[in-house]
């Protein structure tokens, strides 16, 4: 599957304080994702952020009350794990050292063209497919479909709702590890607190779905997948 088909399936955050850039950069990334949110400025962006939770954000860099440094760290406060892009007509050494310090996925210079758009693009799935394959075979049967969001168990595709597909991209991306509950309210609950009550009834329907054996509670730690 090519990237353009891939990005089909994938959610992107715009933040740009400049209306008519906002505008014209969105109109451009809707013919090729899922869904495009948009923010006027750093606060508007962790809103919608905490509120949409993307795949990618792309965020200018010099905007009023949050630069996009400062936009990018409070999203690593949240243990966000969306790519991020920062766009800057700044090209001076400073700059560029901060955005290799905060860990910036990709920087890119205004004005922007559209094969450095898609170049990193492409850098998205590259670093995605490096740390957890495009399909994750939970068991014999069992198939979770990371790029396109989806459940197969025996071929034939499940449902499953924004909540379960988050936590169970969230278990099948990290299946070694134990996911804190702390780790699940901000990547799959996002602005909404998430109470254990809430957890468990999500947890309960995966299991449904999915099979009890395979989603494994340790008791006051969180959840780890069984493969």
């Amino acid at each position: 599957m090519n990237s353009l088909s891939r990005l089909k399936n994938k959610t992107i955050l715009l933040i740009e304080d400049e209306k008519i850039i906002r505008e014209n950069i969105a109109s451009t990334l809707k013919c090729f994702f899922k869904e495009v949110y948009t923010a006027y400025d750093g606060f508007d962006g962790i809103d919608k952020y905490e509120e949409n939770l993307p795949d990618i954000v792309m965020t200018d860099l010099k905007m009023p009350n949050m630069n996009g440094f400062e936009l990018i760290e409070e999203l690593k406060k949240r243990s966000s794990t969306s790519y991020t892009i920062i766009v800057s007509a700044h090209t001076d050494t400073e700059h560029l050292i901060e955005a290799i310090n905060t860990k910036i996925d990709r920087y890119l210079i205004k004005p922007l063209t559209e094969k450095e758009l898609f170049d990193a693009f492409d850098a998205y799935f590259e670093k995605i497919d490096s740390l957890s394959p495009e399909q994750i075979k939970i068991d014999e049967n069992i198939l979770f479909d990371i790029d396109k969001k989806a459940l197969f168990i025996n071929d034939k595709k499940i449902h499953l709702n924004k909540k379960e597909i988050l936590l169970l991209k969230l278990l099948c991306s990290n299946s070694s590890s134990i996911i804190s509950y702390e780790q699940i309210e901000y990547q799959v609950w996002g602005n909404k607190s998430m109470s254990i009550s809430a957890l468990r009834s999500v947890v309960r329907d995966l299991r449904k779905k999915l099979g009890s054996q395979y989603i494994i509670n340790t008791s006051g730690n969180g959840y780890k997948l069984k493969r």
